[in-house]
This record gives C-alpha cells, sequence and structure tokens, in this order.
C-alpha cells in the first residue's frame, strides 16, 4: 500500500470518508432491500417467494455480496467506534462538551445507542430468515417472513430496530454527505432535506410490513372466528 493511502487512512479526515463511503454504501443496499421486498406487496407470498428463488440462484454472486456487505459494515461500525473513542478522548474539558449540545439533535445525539440497536436488530435478522434458509430450515421464506411479523413479539422488535434506524440514518445521511465535502451554502438546505426525507422514507417502508402482516393476519384471524 503506497505510504500516502496509508496516512491518509490513519488521518481523522480518511476515517471519516471511509466511514461515509461504507455508510452511503449500506444506505444503497437498504434502498435496494426495501424495494424488494415490496414484492410481498405486489405479488402476495408467492410473488415475494419468487424474488428470494432469483435472489438465490444468483448462487456464488449472492454470497459474495453478502460477504462484502458484511465486510462493510464492519468496517463501518468498526470506524464509529474508533472516531467516537477519539473525540471523547480529544474533549479534555466538560465545558467544550456543553458548547457544542446547542447544534446537536436527539439523532446526533444518540447515534452510539441506534447504532448499536441496529447492529443488535441484524442480527436478529439474519437469525431469523438468513441462517435457516441456508439451512435449509425454510422451506417457503414467505410464510416465515409473514409468520414471524404477524406476532406481536416479533413485530415490536423489528419496529423497535426500524425505530432506531430511521433516526440513526437520519444523522449519519446527512453527516456522510458533509464528511466527503458535499455541503454548500447554496445547497446545503436541500441536502438536509433529501437526508432526512430518504432515512425516514426507508424507516416508513420498512416498519410498514409488521404494521401489515400484525393489520392482515389479525383481519384473516377475526374472519375466520
Amino acid at each position: 500500500m503506497p505510504s500516502w493511502i496509508g496516512r491518509f487512512l490513519s488521518s481523522s479526515v480518511g476515517k471519516k470518508t471511509v466511514m461515509a463511503l461504507t455508510g452511503l454504501s449500506l444506505v444503497g443496499f437498504l434502498v435496494v432491500h426495501l424495494l424488494g421486498n415490496f414484492t410481498l406487496y405486489t405479488g402476495g407470498i408467492e410473488g415475494f417467494n419468487e424474488y428470494a428463488a432469483k435472489l438465490e440462484d444468483l448462487g456464488g454472486l449472492l454470497m459474495a455480496a453478502e460477504v462484502g456487505l458484511f465486510a462493510i459494515f464492519v468496517i463501518h461500525m468498526g470506524l464509529a467506534l474508533r472516531i467516537a473513542r477519539e473525540n471523547k478522548r480529544a474533549r479534555q474539558e466538560n465545558y467544550r462538551i456543553r458548547a457544542t449540545m446547542g447544534n446537536s439533535t436527539a439523532a446526533s445525539r444518540s447515534m452510539a445507542i441506534t447504532g448499536m440497536i441496529v447492529g443488535l436488530f441484524l442480527i436478529v435478522h439474519i437469525i431469523d430468515f438468513r441462517v435457516p434458509t441456508l439451512f435449509g430450515e425454510i422451506d417457503n421464506i414467505g410464510e416465515a417472513v409473514v409468520a414471524r411479523l404477524s406476532s406481536p413479539v416479533g413485530a415490536t422488535i423489528y419496529l423497535i430496530g426500524i425505530l432506531a434506524l430511521g433516526l440513526h440514518l437520519r444523522h449519519a445521511i446527512q453527516s456522510a454527505f458533509q464528511s466527503l465535502g458535499l455541503e454548500n451554502p447554496n445547497w446545503s438546505p436541500l441536502l438536509r432535506l433529501g437526508a432526512q426525507t430518504l432515512a425516514w422514507a426507508l424507516a416508513v417502508g420498512f416498519a410498514s410490513f409488521p404494521i401489515y402482516c400484525l393489520l392482515t393476519t389479525g383481519a384473516a384471524s377475526a374472519a375466520a372466528n
């Protein structure tokens, strides 16, 4: 590795740049994942199963993509923890912390907490669906998803994770643009609005699935009785 790359990656600017790029890559994955999940609405369980089957047909490409996403997530989390630790170490006096509170928001102050919740939520999601699929324990992924999200406990866990995701993204996307030097007085308000809109659009989109499953299953149970 050329020395200038090593110096850049070890610098504060370099770490924040890589964290921004990995974060935006994960946001891109969330957009694609959400669009794929919408097949549950457009095609029902059958349509969702067809979508899942097409992904599985990718074979090694799917596995490579999953490994790549996992690596990006680990890098992003590792850098976030390292930067947070360095920032805490750099604040020598309490008044400096209080002085910055005026420009902060609930989303920015809770980034560490929401990030950990999202990480735990991801683990639960993988254990719920991906691991059983890999070991052949799930024959009908669409039915498994609906069954999990129809459970009040399952729906609550997912809604908490999605709320944390929305709060995290609300600040993270805007912060990523700033780290990449894309903010400008002329279009900064538009970027902030776009970042917040995308964050909450993703959160509302993903939250719609447990709500939909709860309502439709409840209605079906009532009709059956």
